[in-house]
């Protein structure tokens, strides 16, 4: 008996053909890629033509572009209703707009959103369903949602007000045990990252399979671990993930597994497209006005530093006078090939649009927080991962040893172009209430916007280059 699982994760409101980064032997490289219209086809053409397919979600679907986040999550809601999808768990960015509005949109989906780890604190029950079960022809698959568990530490507080999270080490295992005898296969769908889920399935028995998402990685054969297979497909609806297992005599006696790229030549769902067609052209204003140019192809697709963050931060330091700009390491927010840059294309790149701060740090601080970002980014224990990259910067520099013990990573560390001095006060410049979290009291915000200060740079400095060199070293 065979069964088909296919999973999607991190979309993050690309709901078109883009460009997505590829790496070469020759270095990096950008293709068209993408689509909602170009899943759907594949998914309904699949469903079409096997028996026993199911299709998730894994979760940062309501949030990421332009479209959705002015509509709060709902712009989409249309185009997932005939999606074919069996079942969602919330990403962190899904809890942009609060737990009102994310319990709306959950609600108006026509599949379940679930989630074991978080808690409505009003009612001290689970705010949604821990697991469900999918009853196919001759097996039954029992379908756990784990959302990623430090909404409350990462991001702004607005996203978990009224919520609480947990790791979900003993919740899933409650699951797990409520669905034996029930399920004949225990498949958890998280929101977790790849390393804590790798954690995760070796303290928790029972778990078949893991479709991950929210660390974007392109697994492209699956990890083992406990007897679990665990896979995740990538971001930016760039990619698909296509699980195809062998069940018999109440186990598995096979997978065949396979990482499927969204290539533009696929056939297209014509409905699904016209659906975002008429969605993107509300914003043709945004779409159509260029406000600038870059000569560097703009992506975060590396670790340390990436062109499209340092754009960010170079704008801030020239915006603002500053010893350093900082802004927060988001893994989201799809490559831009060179050429004219538009109001959406910065909407793209920070969809959050934080407001600007300063704030007076002494170096020993500063210091400290550089650390803190390290150890949330390189920890030896997976569980003390908060996912993301190192803190993106201009106006520093500074070499690191990733694998060092917490507090003892960085190795040298210049400010404005001078040696590192524990304490002198330097005035840092960055946006929202992400970085710094430590420090929101001290922060100054200044009443004007991300985007603002990035559109200005890119007219009065003209078209973006990224400087040759790199600043943020690993050694």
């Amino acid at each position: 008996m065979q069964f088909t699982l296919i999973q999607q994760n991190d979309t993050h409101g690309c709901l078109e053909l883009h460009n997505e980064l590829f790496w070469s032997t020759d270095g990096p490289l950008l293709k068209k890629t993408g689509g909602f219209s170009r899943i759907s086809r594949y998914v309904k053409n699949l469903k079409n033509e096997k028996d026993n397919v199911l299709f998730f979600d894994g979760g940062d679907l309501f949030h990421g572009t332009l479209p959705l986040v002015a509509s709060k999550g709902e712009a989409i809601l249309p185009i997932l209703e005939k999606m074919n999808l069996d079942g969602f768990v919330p990403g962190n960015w899904d809890y942009a707009y609060g737990k009102k509005q994310l319990r709306q949109l959950t609600e108006s989906l026509p599949f379940p959103a679930l989630a074991c780890n978080v808690i409505d604190e009003d009612t001290q029950e689970g705010f949604l369903k821990p697991y469900v079960i999918k009853e196919l022809n001759g097996i039954n698959i029992g379908v756990i949602g784990l959302t990623y568990p430090y909404v409350d530490i990462t991001m702004p507080p607005d996203f978990s007000k009224g919520l609480s999270f947990t790791k979900g080490v003993e919740e899933v295992r409650e699951s797990v045990e409520a669905l034996k005898g029930q399920a004949d296969v225990i498949v958890l769908l998280s929101h977790m990252g790849l390393p804590l889920d790798v954690k995760l399935v070796s303290l928790v028995d029972g778990i078949d399979i893991v479709l991950s998402g929210h660390s974007h990685d392109r697994i492209k054969k699956p990890i083992i671990q406990n007897g679990t297979y665990i896979v995740q497909a990538g971001s930016s609806s760039s990619f698909l993930g296509r699980l195809d297992v062998e069940f018999e005599s109440g186990e598995i006696r096979d997978v065949q597994y396979e990482l499927i790229e969204m290539d533009e030549q696929l056939e297209e769902d014509e409905e699904i497209k016209g659906l975002v067609d008429r969605l993107l052209s509300v914003y043709e204003k945004e779409r159509t006005a260029v406000i600038g140019e870059t000569i560097t192809p703009l992506h975060r697709m590396t670790l340390e530093e990436a062109p499209m963050d340092k754009l960010i931060t170079d704008a801030y330091l020239a915006a603002f006078e500053s010893d350093a700009a900082f802004s927060h390491g988001w893994r989201y927010g799809h490559p831009i090939a060179a050429g004219p840059l538009t109001l959406y294309d910065l909407h793209t790149i920070i969809p959050t649009n934080p407001e600007m701060f300063t704030l007076e740090l002494t170096g020993e601080e500063l210091w400290n927080a550089l650390e803190h970002n390290l150890e949330q980014v390189y920890s030896s224990d997976p569980f003390e991962q908060k996912g993301g990259y190192v803190l993106r910067s201009s106006g520093l520099k500074m070499t690191f040893k990733p694998y060092n013990p917490k507090g003892h990573r960085i190795q040298s560390l210049q400010i404005a172009g001078e040696g590192f001095q524990p304490e002198k006060t330097y005035r840092i410049v960055s946006g929202g209430s992400q970085p710094f979290k430590k420090h929101e009291d001290k922060k100054n915000y200044q009443h004007v916007h991300a985007v603002d200060v990035i559109q200005s740079f890119l007219q009065e400095k003209g078209p973006y280059k990224l400087k040759e060199g790199a600043h943020i070293v690993s050694v």
